[in-house]
């Protein structure tokens, strides 16, 4: 069959086009631009970059094979040799090869000065040294508690991991001397709390065995000092796990708490967690000045020192948002910087110019230095504080964090459902209490109180509570002036002074207490239920109640220990910044008009922004045998009603 006349010119054409070109290269002319995009720059492949996804997406063979290449790669400088050896020593730790991770963070920490000094380094030590057999252990422990050229907190840390490793052994020798030495040698209460932290956390993952040796060392005399203070700890918290211990150990525990004084009093509501050394894989910890595909979304924490947990699981929270955005089609790079290193403020200033949305940061000193040096005339810093200062959030900077006016009035919305018009608050006369106490005052005259009686306790004297609570109460007695107390304490000192209520012939009242409770609630244990019938506090994670967001983080956290209120910070502050899609060069007020509009499935509390201010409608628990539950608002209101009648 014979070509059509279309076909005939078609293919007339196309030689044209390829006699001309052929004409053109032979004469030495330029070849036509058919198509140039003047922005589009090859993406040049990162070894490390790549490397470190491997490690995000669990390929941790992989990840390790690469990491010790590039560790040992010549080309490499400082920065990128250190971010080498940091996800070697992660990769090792998951590959089960502890000698490995062991030599990465000697180089690691011969590389980054002082790095050996944070728990994320240390953490890994303790993991490499737990998979060990006992003597090379305790070899490998011992040379770094001997090594003058370490940090001193790295030989303090090894020095208990060597002492507990000793008494899994059956060997004392001179272990509980040695970290009395240690302990006595710590200049400040920090380097005290990390200590007893240390102890704690390497005995609760040893086991029971691990402190048997030590526990006939311990005398009415030393039982207060450290590190027998920890020990009894430990002890005491195992045994009132056990149904047939639990009321002794119980009041044991209480009784050592009064004796006590820890420089991190929080090991009394639970043991320490252990971190895992946080690569970030796509989320690098620094990223070019040059535009990035996609409007990344920017996190700016602590990834060292007592925070890291927390900054671990807020990272993980926002990769989970960002996979799931682009598994929409959404192109969602993350970027995490560090500002526990000291050049985070020139990260900040060499981020790509569409990154305007920074998440963070979580300390305040972060703070501080974000404001004085004029980072937040270009970025929009949403920070994960209770409170800014006056005048900056909703015009310099954003909260995106539960502040104390936040759980005040979700406990007054509360009490105004029951019908409460008279409030009693009993505070430790502290600056968190004072602050926390007026507050109180303040919103409930506000809200329209009729009556509001203060009364103060020392708090660190236990004895004056029970007579502050009788003048307390004596108010009380005439016509029940109050029917609600206030209880801005830690959880801790509930068992010491609500007992002191009853003592008075006071049950009736609802408990109001902070999200200090849910602090000390969290992990777990036994409640005193008879005193709490009738208590509510704020919090802003419910996990009896998940919402659909919070499920779907939820089930993609399940290798991690699941979700928490820290992981639902991040993954909502993810989803959050992108959907506000706020550009370069904004203006304070197209932020306020971006959050106004914004409407997102929350995982955690939601938060509501008016002006710029943030609000977040808290939840509402309880204590109950076990921690704490959500409130059954109706079941509380029978409950209340019946108390009265």
């Amino acid at each position: 069959m014979g070509a059509s006349t279309a076909q005939r010119a078609y293919a007339r054409t196309i030689i044209q086009v390829l006699i001309l070109l052929l004409a053109m290269t032979l004469c030495g002319c330029p070849k036509p631009s058919i198509f140039r995009d003047e922005q589009q720059k090859p993406v040049q492949a990162d070894p490390l970059r790549e490397a470190e996804n491997a490690y995000v997406a669990g390929n941790y063979k992989q990840a390790e094979s690469a990491a010790l290449r590039l560790s040992t790669d010549p080309a490499a400088d400082k920065g990128q040799k250190n971010r080498a050896l940091r996800l070697l020593a992660a990769a090792a730790l998951k590959n089960n090869h502890p000698s490995l991770a062991l030599t990465a963070l000697d180089d690691w920490s011969a590389g980054a000065s002082g790095v050996d000094a944070g728990q994320e380094w240390q953490d890994a030590l303790g993991k490499a040294l737990r998979a060990l057999n006992s003597n090379e252990a305790r070899t490998r422990a011992d040379a770094i508690y001997q090594n003058g050229g370490r940090s001193l907190p790295a030989r303090s840390a090894a020095g208990v991991m060597l002492a507990v490793r000793q008494w899994r052994d059956g060997d004392l020798g001179q272990s509980l001397t040695a970290l009395e030495n240690i302990y006595s040698a710590a200049a400040t209460e920090k380097e005290k709390a990390a200590l007893e932290r240390r102890l704690a956390l390497e005995l609760h993952l040893a086991g029971a065995q691990a402190s048997a040796p030590a526990l006939g060392a311990i005398s009415r005399e030393n039982r207060t000092k450290f590190p027998y203070n920890i020990i009894l700890l430990d002890k005491l918290r195992r045994d009132s796990q056990d149904s047939g211990a639990r009321e002794a150990a119980l009041v044991s525990l209480r009784e050592l708490e009064s004796q006590v004084k820890l420089a991190d009093p929080s090991l009394f509501s639970a043991p320490p967690t252990e971190s895992e050394i946080l690569i970030q894989g796509g989320a690098a910890a620094y990223a070019p000045a040059a535009p990035i595909s996609g409007q990344p979304v920017v996190l700016l924490l602590p990834l060292s020192g007592q925070y890291a947990t927390v900054s671990e699981k807020i990272a993980a929270g926002a990769r989970v948002a960002c996979d799931e955005m682009s598994a929409q089609g959404q192109q969602v790079p993350l970027i995490v910087i560090d500002s526990g290193q000291a050049d985070w403020v020139g990260k900040v200033e060499s981020l790509p110019r569409n990154a305007t949305i920074i998440g963070g940061p979580l300390r305040r000193d972060d703070y501080n230095q974000v404001k004085s040096r004029g980072l937040t005339a270009h970025r929009a810093f949403f920070a994960f504080l209770p409170s800014l200062e006056s005048g900056d959030e909703g015009a310099r900077a954003w909260r995106f964090f539960s502040s104390p006016q936040d759980q005040v009035d979700t406990l007054l919305a509360f009490t105004s459902r029951l019908g409460i018009k008279g409030y009693g608050i009993f505070y430790p006369d502290e600056n968190f209490g004072r602050r926390m106490a007026a507050l109180f005052e303040e919103r409930a005259r506000a809200a329209g109180a009729a009556e509001v009686i203060t009364t103060s306790y020392t708090p660190q004297d236990q004895n004056n509570w029970m007579s502050a609570a009788s003048s307390f109460l004596g108010a009380n007695k005439k016509g029940s002036v109050f029917r609600a107390i206030f209880l801005p304490d830690s959880w801790k000192n509930m068992d010491g002074i609500v007992p002191n209520f009853f003592y008075q012939n006071e049950t009736r009242q609802v408990l109001l207490g902070t999200s200090l409770w849910e602090q000390g609630l969290s992990g777990g244990g036994f409640v005193s239920t008879q005193y709490y019938g009738l208590a509510v506090f704020p919090g802003a994670w419910n996990a009896s109640s998940l919402t659909p967001s919070g499920s779907r983080l939820q089930q993609a956290l399940t290798d991690k220990k699941g979700a928490d209120f820290w992981s639902g910070l991040g993954y909502d502050f993810a989803r959050l910044s992108v959907k506000l899609g706020v550009g370069e060069g904004f203006a304070p007020t197209a932020v306020n008009a971006a959050l106004q509009s914004a409407n997102l499935d929350w995982s955690i509390a939601p938060i509501r922004w008016t002006s710029g201010m943030a609000a977040q409608a808290m939840h509402l628990f309880t204590p109950d045998a076990k921690g704490f539950v959500p409130v059954d608002e109706q079941s509380f209101r029978t409950a209340y009603d019946e108390a009265w009648r």
